[in-house]
């Protein structure tokens, strides 16, 4: 790394800490100077005839209700009118919501989720090992990145808590944690909704919902939801074929018993299935002139089928509260794609993923003890486990022949012969994973502003992996392996807050994530470790959350420093289809985020910024193998070592394949873009028979890397911007709403991710984001 950027990175720092702590002193001189608001939360914006404020925010970060402003951590919270304001009906439309929050895709359905390039790189790997960033849904910790593929449904509000939750969330939250929260049933209340939306592309989703009070002590909430519409991607080379379509239905029943004061029980079955084509991934080589067309002549396939049970159990005892969350996540998917994203005769190859079969039962548990609200200290104390079962069925096929869709069949099994002569790659894997932590956090209250935190939790992950494995070009052929791992780790978080007025805080943290070790479940390979390293993650941040000119103006700034040891990635063996996870010793990364929302004194003008700068860079010498090389010298002709399969079998090959790993130093890594953010405004028209709200939203993401390698000509991933409309219109003195959502005004073809597949023939594809939309939504409720 040169001189000149180590300055560059050093610059953003100290501005980035200076820009802090200048906010922080100014913030509480301009609110003495423009007459600083009680320490009560604020009204709703316009509610109670008063002046205009930004209304307050409850998130349920610290297992408990509070304040977002009195939080000291960086929590960005999305309520359900803003999903429904930008047609966002899936976890990835929260990338423009929220800074630093990155959602992409690498082969089509696996999800790579990051918080300031914090996350996951090792998605073919989800078996053993977990993601970087959780996913909790009202409590319950989802255990497979596969599910982060479902529809939003019946939410109320989603928390994207930054940075790594050490004690509270424990061993998959080393970027951070996404917290769904549900509507939840209602005692003595009869009410319900409906909506039903209509768009090009055929879009139809219908919902509803209905809360029904049985007696004075039983409630039970039942909603539905069906979402479809045909692909933004036309595949050419199949008639009558789209990919990134829709068809998926959802179904819940919650049940809420609160016989007593301070006991409740509520009891939560929640189904889903989807089938439908898949995810487009064009080929950079595709010579379809639209982002939105492809050549791919093996139609893709994606059906996934997850049932969800919990029960949650709370007891409000005469010296504390007692939470137990009960859960089991069953999930069951089959997927096939064209892994060369092209066509035979574009390629004069085939590369097709016959089957990519996942299944999984997880159970998890947990319990917490919390103090009383209103003390000197704050307390938790609790227990998580987790047993997961998990089994993969993959089958690739290879060729140079034009395949018969016999060539093509998905055979019951492939762990003894005969093989089909064209079985390029075949696994079988069957994954025991068993987690549990105990964990604990206190806040002591210094003074009346002045608060100190601190908490502990110690994790233990087991995973046991028994593999087979088989690929037709190895003279091995098929191998089965077991490979067991058992990692333990101490997390924690620090922290020092200070409410310098009424308005606003500052605070400083210091906290480390953890993700467990794990298990590779290859044979045979040269350089991939059996065994792979935990990933941790020092966090250091700084921030100040404020409010001025009497509520109307909320701006929070967090600046961070990460230092992330054994960042765990998928590295290439000389051995092909023996790659697995490995990982880079060091990599440091830091950055300043933004947000903000004002409204105007007459409450009609309303706006909201996010921005993100951040940037990071792999520490000392380490050498990597990258696929695109690997695979070009593997494929040399005679007296390659590498010609006649020599990939295989021959160590003059493997050598040459070692000599050619790049030295990562400095190397910023993927899914960083350097700026990234969006803006929106809206303002309420008063009609003679109605509002009309329009509200228009820009949203930014800067160039990023696709892989760590950070090639120039093949890894650089382009910015994008993109302008979103919305028109709300409601009735005076109805229960009616009428919506017109307009998505990618500028039909921009901005690419979402780019993979560069380390397996098979090795194509490099992207995945764009969805063109332009239009959808109007009709609402009602009662």
């Amino acid at each position: 790394m040169s001189a000149h950027n180590r300055q560059n990175r050093r610059s953003l720092m100290l501005s980035s800490c200076a820009l802090l702590m200048g906010l922080a002193a100014s913030g509480a001189t301009l609110a003495q100077a423009t007459g600083t608001a009680a320490a009560a939360a604020p009204a709703e914006n316009g509610a109670g005839g008063g002046a205009a404020t930004v209304g307050e925010i409850v998130v349920t970060a610290e297992h408990r209700a509070t304040d977002l402003q009195r939080t000291p951590d960086a929590i960005s919270a999305v309520p359900e009118k803003q999903l429904e304001e930008t047609f966002t009906t899936k976890l990835a439309g929260l990338s423009a919501e929220v800074p630093s929050l990155e959602i992409t895709k690498a082969s089509g359905f696996e999800n790579l989720v990051s918080i300031r390039g914090i996350g996951s790189e090792t998605p073919e790997n989800s078996l053993t090992t977990v993601p970087g960033v959780s996913l909790f849904v009202d409590g319950v910790y989802i255990a497979n990145s596969i599910a982060l593929d479902q529809t939003l449904f019946d939410v109320n509000d989603i928390e994207v808590l930054r940075g790594p939750q050490g004690a509270l969330y424990g061993q998959s939250s080393t970027g951070g944690a996404i917290l769904i929260n549900s509507n939840q049933p209602q005692l003595g209340v009869f009410s319900g909704s409906g909506d039903a939306s209509f768009g090009n592309y055929n879009l139809y989703r219908e919902r509803a919902e209905v809360n029904i009070p049985i007696g004075d002590t039983f409630a039970l909430r039942i909603s539905g939801q069906k979402y479809d519409h045909t692909g933004f991607t036309d595949d050419l080379a199949l008639p009558n074929f789209r990919l990134d379509d829709a068809h998926d239905e959802s179904g819940k029943i919650a049940a809420l018993w609160k016989p007593t004061n301070n006991f409740s029980a509520t009891l939560t079955a929640q189904i889903y299935h989807s089938d439908q084509h898949g995810d487009a991934q064009k080929n950079v080589n595709d010579p379809a002139p639209s982002p939105w067309e492809v050549n791919q002549d093996y139609p893709g396939l994606f059906k996934l089928t997850t049932q969800f049970y919990h029960l949650n159990l709370e007891y409000d005892a005469p010296w504390f509260i007692v939470k137990s969350i009960t859960a089991y996540q069953g999930l069951d998917h089959v997927q096939q794609e064209d892994s060369s994203r092209s066509t035979f005769a574009l390629l004069g190859a085939y590369d097709n993923v016959a089957a990519w079969n996942t299944h999984l039962h997880n159970y998890t548990e947990e319990l917490d003890f919390l103090s009383k609200p209103g003390g000197k200290v704050d307390w938790i104390v609790g227990f998580f486990g987790l047993t997961q079962n998990s089994k993969q069925f993959v089958v690739e096929y290879e060729g140079k022949t034009q395949p018969t869709p016999a060539d093509l069949a998905i055979p019951p099994d492939i762990t003894s012969p005969p093989y089909p002569s064209n079985l390029a790659y075949g696994n079988v894997s069957h994954v025991d994973h068993r987690s549990g932590s105990v964990f604990g956090q206190a806040t002591y209250h210094v003074t009346d502003t002045i608060s100190l935190t601190g908490g502990v939790r110690g994790n233990w992950d087991y995973f046991r992996d028994n593999s087979f494995n088989f690929s037709a070009f190895t003279p091995f052929g098929g191998n089965t392996v077991l490979h067991t791992s058992a990692t333990s780790n101490p997390t924690w978080r620090i922290e020092a807050d200070d409410q310098v007025t009424p308005t606003n805080m500052v605070y400083a943290s210091y906290s480390r994530g953890y993700k467990p070790g794990g298990v590779n479940g290859s044979y045979g390979q040269v350089v991939i470790p059996a065994v792979f390293l935990s990933e941790t993650n020092d966090a250091f941040e700084i921030g100040s959350k404020n409010y001025f000119f009497d509520h109307s103006l909320r701006v929070n700034v967090a600046g961070y420093y990460y230092i992330q040891k054994n960042f765990q990635y998928i590295e290439t063996d000389p051995v092909p289809f023996d790659g697995g996870i490995a990982n880079i010793p060091k990599i440091d990364d830091y950055g300043i985020e933004f947000e903000g929302n004002y409204t105007s004194p007459d409450t009609r003008f309303n706006a909201g910024l996010n921005l993100a700068l951040e940037t990071g860079h792999v520490v000392g010498d380490y050498k990597s193998i990258d696929s695109t090389v690997a695979n070009k010298i593997e494929n040399q002709p005679f007296p390659s070592p590498c010609a006649f399969g020599g990939a295989f079998y021959n160590p003059a090959c493997w050598a040459a394949v070692i000599a050619s790993a790049k030295n990562l130093n400095g190397s910023t890594p993927p899914d960083m873009p350097h700026v990234s953010g969006e803006l929106n405004f809206s303002y309420r028209v008063d009609l003679p028979h109605g509002t009309l709200t329009p509200r228009v939203q820009f949203t930014y993401r800067g160039s990023e890397w696709a892989r760590i390698f950070n090639e120039p000509t093949l890894d650089k991933v382009p910015q994008y911007t993109v302008t979103d409309l919305n028109f709300d219109y409601v009735p005076n003195h109805s229960a009616l709403r009428l919506s017109l959502t307009m998505t990618n005004i500028g039909k921009i073809a901005g690419i979402n991710s780019r993979y560069i597949d380390p397996y098979g023939t090795g194509q490099v594809s992207d995945q764009y984001i969805p063109p332009f939309q239009v959808i109007g939504t009709v609402a009602y409720s009662f």
